[in-house]
């Protein structure tokens, strides 16, 4: 909090701000913070009250999500938040005034993080739990969710936890991450939604989900997971040790035993690298850097290595250790990385 430069900030990120958050919807907790920085800056105190309308304007309840639901709100998060105007955009425009509060609340929404214990209803039950994160491209995030599991969430990455009427717990994930889902007295089921077809269910274990690219990869660490294949006859179970790619394009899949420490050590901050080759280097960087790796010479993919590098979350560093494990050099233009033989 105390590197945020807020006096930059528009209304929406400001809403999006997870400690602006816990002073508006608590305000029986003192936050000093705040409350010092509404003082010195008596200019934003309309900003403020616009952000503070658009926090309060969101009802949680109705992101108690039934299954002919999830898509439309999936929808409305991801498409508030690729409205939500750049740093340049809004300076280029700055006679730009106050945007309707509905086109900001899916964008809120989607910036709302483990606020614990929650908010209940005037009768005294307790609401429906929506915790929501995102992670930008070289960014991980650790989440303890309201039933103590652990989300792990890789780079580039969203996710939407919610408990529906029924107290099970749902999440929707795009992206990668690894769960450590606590099992319950009341033996709560646990499902993943990956919206391409594949939903993963489990009591309490320890599993990766990758529905990035072409494919969507399961790995299983710990415990018992049974996954939900659309159009498929019988469910698929998972053994420790055992992995599955699932194709979005024409919904093939297979199943395999890999080391799982393979496929998650990158929440360790690790990359390990078996038979990886330079096709392999370009998914990670689209992946962790939405960075898009060009290599003019086709010899240089039938080039493997093995072992494992520290993942440096930074773009520049990180290719220059690729470009030291694979001999190659490169120049980068934008978003554009090119690959040469040295």
């Amino acid at each position: 909090m105390a590197g945020n430069n807020y006096l930059t900030y528009s209304a929406s990120q400001l809403a999006m701000d997870e400690s602006f958050q816990q002073w508006v919807l608590h305000p029986d907790l003192k936050n000093v913070f705040w409350e010092n920085w509404v003082a010195q800056y008596p200019e934003k105190s309309e900003l403020v009250d616009q952000a503070r309308s658009l926090v309060l304007g969101i009802r949680f309840r109705n992101y108690a999500l039934a299954a002919d639901e999830k898509e439309e709100l999936w929808e409305r998060i991801w498409s508030g938040m690729a409205d939500e105007p750049t740093q340049e955009q809004q300076t280029a425009t700055p006679t730009r005034k106050w945007m309707p509060l509905a086109r900001y609340a899916a964008a809120v929404l989607a910036g709302i993080i483990l606020m614990a214990g929650w908010h209940y209803y005037n009768t005294g039950k307790q609401r429906p739990v929506v915790v929501s994160a995102h992670t930008r491209p070289g960014e991980t995030k650790q989440l303890q969710l309201p039933d103590s599991s652990v989300v792990i969430l890789n780079a580039n990455s969203k996710l939407l936890y919610t408990v529906n009427n029924k107290a099970e717990r749902e999440v929707w994930l795009d992206g990668e991450a690894f769960f450590n889902v606590k099992h319950t007295s009341a033996n709560q089921p646990f499902t993943v939604h990956t919206y391409d077809n594949l939903d993963v269910k489990v009591l309490g274990t320890r599993f990766n989900v990758n529905s990035l690219g072409k494919e969507i990869v399961v790995v299983l660490e710990t415990g018992r997971i049974m996954l939900n294949i659309d159009n498929k006859a019988a469910a698929l179970y998972l053994k420790p040790g055992e992995m599955i790619r699932y194709n979005k394009g024409d919904g093939s899949f297979a199943k395999t035993n890999v080391d799982p420490s393979q496929y998650t050590a990158w929440k360790s901050g690790k990359l390990v690298m078996e038979d990886f080759s330079l096709t392999d280097a370009a998914v990670f960087m689209k992946q962790v850097f939405g960075k898009t790796l060009i290599i003019s010479d086709s010899q240089l993919l039938n080039y493997k290595v093995s072992g494992s590098m520290p993942i440096i979350y930074d773009p520049d560093t990180m290719m220059t250790q690729l470009s030291k494990v694979f001999r190659t050099r490169f120049n980068q233009r934008g978003d554009e990385i090119w690959i040469h033989k040295k």
